[in-house]
């Protein structure tokens, strides 16, 4: 296996592995003092991490983590991130704890903490030397977008803010129910077959069973590698044969524009109606990537592409598009 093919391993493992996001509890009041706390839940390690009081100074050890807590209007709780937690802008001025993969527990305690939140990818040892710290440490591992919703609502009440987690979940809502009211009426069979390149060669995809699945048919596309599970590489040859009317574009590097560039050379892909017709889709890669909020703006962005006549606008140029 390549480097390139075992950096994108990594990737995908630390954004989105397998997980039960959706299927874990709700938090229950251990004693309630009157404002909710104490608070225990089961995180995605199955452990039930007890939070004493409101969390004041929380570090955050995964970029999905830093935008679900700006998103519920807990950024300035936030007292450090890691060098990859980017967006809102605002996240790029906090203090810095090292990266997704090599995060130092040494900068974390020097935070003094009441609580870390992390996400499956960050190192285990990291995971399990915060927790014989004493630190409280909750871990979120969201797959599915039903996991997105619940991982929301699981922060929100960790956190202290049950209400700001509501008012998300109202807003994504109201967001992907008018894409959805939108293409109501186009039968399952009428809409059109995508496929999500995330790296050309070997090509690698988002199979079933990936919130980025559950993305495009939310959009009103077809996956055609919904037939393989998880993040994967994808038969060649089972691609040209399932010739796609969209091939979506999206990379962790950042190069979509180069990406493009290797699927027109390719001798295979070039041939795809995708390609000669002109529907080959760039999109940005954390909010299709990061299992937050910012998946409406993919799901927009893709709905956009596949039906520009019923939202307003027009198919880019050169059949490319960006959220």
């Amino acid at each position: 296996m390549s480097m390139r093919v075992m950096a994108l391993g990594l990737v995908l493992s630390a954004m989105v592995v397998a997980g039960c996001g959706g299927k874990q509890p709700e938090g229950r009041p251990a004693g309630s003092n009157g404002d909710g706390f104490p608070v225990v839940m089961a995180d995605a390690q199955g452990v039930d991490v007890r939070v004493e009081a409101r969390p004041e100074r929380i570090v955050s050890a995964a970029p999905t983590v830093t935008e679900i807590l700006f998103a519920l209007g807990a950024g300035d709780r936030l007292v450090a991130v890691t060098d990859q937690c980017d967006y809102p802008p605002e996240a790029k001025g906090l203090p810095r704890i090292g990266g997704f993969w090599t995060p130092s527990v040494e900068k974390v305690l020097g935070a003094q903490p009441d609580l870390v939140m992390g996400q499956r990818g960050n190192p285990p040892d990291f995971v399990a030397t915060l927790r014989r710290s004493g630190a409280p440490v909750f871990t979120i591992d969201p797959q599915t977008l039903d996991d997105i919703y619940a991982t929301i609502r699981q922060v929100a009440r960790v956190i202290g803010d049950d209400g700001a987690g509501d008012e998300l979940l109202a807003q994504m809502a109201a967001r992907l129910g008018a894409v959805s009211a939108a293409i109501a009426d186009v039968p399952q069979e009428a809409r059109p077959t995508a496929f999500l390149v995330l790296q050309v060669m070997p090509p690698w995809t988002a199979g079933s069973g990936t919130f980025q699945d559950d993305a495009i048919r939310a959009a009103g596309g077809r996956n055609v590698a919904a037939d393989v599970r998880g993040f994967r590489a994808y038969s060649m040859e089972s691609l040209v044969a399932k010739d796609p009317d969209f091939l979506l574009l999206s990379t962790m590097e950042g190069d979509t524009e180069r990406m493009k560039r290797e699927v027109m050379e390719h001798p295979a892909l070039r041939q795809l109606t995708a390609v000669k017709e002109g529907r080959v889709l760039l999109l940005e890669a954390d909010p299709l990537m990061r299992a937050g909020p910012r998946i409406v703006e993919a799901v927009e962005a893709m709905a956009q592409a596949f039906y520009p006549e019923r939202f307003g606008g027009e198919a880019a140029a050169g059949g490319t598009t960006r959220p």
